[in-house]
């Protein structure tokens, strides 16, 4: 007599296979794959709120530095000053500008309010997002997630997950333009100082 253990595979095993199933035969665990995807858009989400965080305390600590070493202008009167100094006065007006909107950018990807939701073709009843979660007594929430059917869970995850990836988009999009802006007011830093430094040297 053979033991259980032989007669019947576990399933893990059925999904796995064995050592010699081919990859495009072997069954997905669906359920893990949404769990995982889930998982990684959070993830990212989190990331760039971190990128945006540091964009702003960058920004901060960049104009505090500036604002310490002064402009190095002499602005007395507009008709004595010279052409390098109206070349300098451009470029600090065009860097204010850039961290301007270094700024909002950094502002905007933290707390991106004006994202377009999801259509309704592609929304679900979702159970899993705090908004709607806040709005249901906690009894009757039981019971509706209780009565879900396996096909209404997949897609109250998925949902939850194309939302998400449209916040994902928006933040990574403010983002970017935030990191162009602050990058652009550094270089516009450094060639008002090369400038004032090159035109005083002249003198």
């Amino acid at each position: 007599m053979q033991p259980a253990s032989s007669s019947s595979s576990s399933p893990a095993a059925d999904l796995l296979g064995t050592i010699t199933t081919l990859v495009q035969d072997t069954q997905v665990d669906v359920t893990r794959l949404i769990y995982m995807l889930y998982l990684d858009v959070e993830q990212q989400i989190n990331r760039a709120d971190l990128k945006a965080q540091l964009t702003l305390s960058t920004s901060a600590v960049l104009m505090a530095s500036i604002v310490n070493m002064g402009p190095g202008l002499r602005l007395h009167s507009w008709a004595g000053m010279l052409v390098f100094e109206y070349v300098v006065l451009a470029l600090y007006s065009l860097f204010i500008v850039s961290m301007s909107f270094a700024f909002g950018c950094g502002i905007a990807a933290a707390f991106p309010r004006a994202v377009k939701k999801a259509s309704d073709i592609n929304r679900h009843p979702n159970l899993y997002f705090s908004g709607q979660i806040a709005k249901i007594p906690g009894d009757d929430y039981a019971d509706l997630f209780c009565q879900q059917s396996n096909d209404g869970v997949k897609r109250s995850v998925l949902g939850q997950v194309h939302s998400k990836c449209i916040v994902l988009e928006a933040k990574l999009n403010k983002v970017r333009k935030g990191m162009s802006c602050l990058v652009m007011a550094l270089i516009l830093w450094i060639a008002a100082r090369l400038v004032l430094l090159i035109g005083n040297g002249l003198q």
